[in-house]
């Protein structure tokens, strides 16, 4: 089947003059539409289709050596990164029995992006998804996460000099509908959160982070943003039982950047200035709590935040405050508690230990990363999360008044 279909993997003609009807001027945007699947049936038959080559390639490609692998170049490059006219008709026929619905173009756009010669084709769609439906964050956001996501298809990226020209074109344009995605959508506490890891990847701007990570701590509700046919927003993974068919969203999406959010933790921590600040410290602590809070639930920061705990022990220290860096001590046997319940539940759930490539990661981070998207792990560690918060609030001497721990879906204390 997998030959068959990629038989048809040539790349479709230009028919981008053809292929964006006129936009509704009357659509209004209702909240209600970020937590609702969007977009016709030809949308969820074209993922579902993908998801199927993907299958079938990757079951192929484990199972061969690393000099077959080699040999499969051509053929990797058809599966994930070369239109396949088929799926495209799927998209097609989408758009033309709803011309109006924006899901449709937003989705299409999402296939293409990462496919040779189709990235300004991708971006095309993804602007008429907006122009359609101007109201609606998410599409703002999507259009944003565009300009600068990888080109990744499954498992697969494609690596090169592509990525750092595009940045240098699109950067203003990020820049503009990214902050108008963060106006738009005020309470979520994601948006600043994705800006501040991804100024961290362009320029290591600690100060410019900082910013961004304090404008997500006082927000009150945190979602990643999907694109169709999922719904553009998810409480709990188990609310969509047909996720795995779109394997490509599931896993495209949903996620902070771990590497370069872990780096940029650690580079302030490193930076004497900002870890000698216990303000900042307690920012970045919310912070990784609130990132471990975004729905649906990714993994827990449990780790760094430990790191941070320590940090904010030393400078107490440092700046010979005797009785705070007492009671952060107390703090950390706390901590501790924390990390041996999360050993035990990773334990009890038998889950494989992920290898990140890296020797010498500490056991923690590894279980850390191999408890991602296990909501029975990840939901009860939370609120022990918080209570750390609070005794570390309570150690400092601030109070809930001028240092509120932001519930998620509630307000300030």
């Amino acid at each position: 089947m997998l030959a068959l279909t990629l038989g048809a993997c040539n790349p479709a003609p230009p028919q981008q003059e053809d292929t964006t009807p006129k936009t509704d001027p009357d659509r209004e945007f209702t909240y209600d539409r970020l937590t609702v699947p969007l977009g016709g049936e030809g949308i969820r038959k074209a993922w579902s289709q993908q998801t199927l080559l993907h299958r079938v390639f990757i079951q192929k490609y484990d199972s061969a050596s690393e000099a077959e692998q080699k040999e499969m170049k051509d053929e990797l490059n058809k599966v994930y990164f070369t239109a396949n006219p088929i799926i495209r008709q799927n998209f097609e026929d989408a758009i033309e029995q709803d011309p109006t619905e924006p899901a449709n173009y937003v989705s299409y756009g999402y296939y293409l992006l990462p496919k040779h010669g189709e990235y300004e084709n991708s971006l095309n769609y993804i602007q008429k998804g907006i122009t359609m439906e101007e109201d609606n964050p998410a599409w703002h956001f999507l259009m944003a996460y565009a300009y600068v996501a990888p080109l990744r298809c499954g498992d697969f990226y494609r690596f090169g000099t592509i990525d750092q020209l595009r940045w240098k074109r699109y950067e203003e344009k990020y820049e503009i509908v990214m902050r108008r995605a963060a106006r738009m959508w005020s309470k979520n506490w994601y948006v600043p959160y994705f800006m501040a890891v991804h100024q961290f990847r362009v320029d290591k701007d600690l100060e410019k982070c900082l910013d961004y990570i304090i404008q997500g701590n006082e927000r009150t509700e945190g979602h990643f943003v999907f694109a169709p046919p999922l719904p553009l927003t998810i409480n709990r993974w188990t609310f969509v039982p047909d996720r795995d068919e779109y394997f490509d969203l599931q896993w495209h999406f949903g996620l902070y950047p771990y590497a370069p959010m872990q780096q940029m933790v650690e580079a302030m921590l490193e930076d004497e200035e900002f870890a000698g600040d216990p303000e900042n410290l307690w920012q970045l602590l919310v912070f990784l709590h609130k990132a471990s809070e975004t729905r649906p639930v990714d993994r827990i920061y449990h780790y760094h935040t430990g790191r941070v705990l320590e940090a904010l022990k030393n400078s107490c220290k440092q700046n010979a405050d005797a009785e705070r860096a007492q009671k952060l001590e107390q703090v950390l046997d706390f901590y501790d508690s924390v990390s041996e319940t999360l050993r035990h539940e990773f334990e009890l759930l038998h889950l494989p230990l992920t290898k990140s490539g890296a020797s010498n990661d500490p056991e923690l981070l590894a279980i850390e990363r191999s408890c991602r998207r296990q909501e029975r792990i990840i939901e009860p560690m939370l609120k022990l999360h918080a209570r750390l918060l609070k005794q570390v609030r309570e150690a400092l001497g601030y109070t809930a008044e001028d240092h509120p721990i932001v519930a998620f879906g509630r307000e300030k204390e």
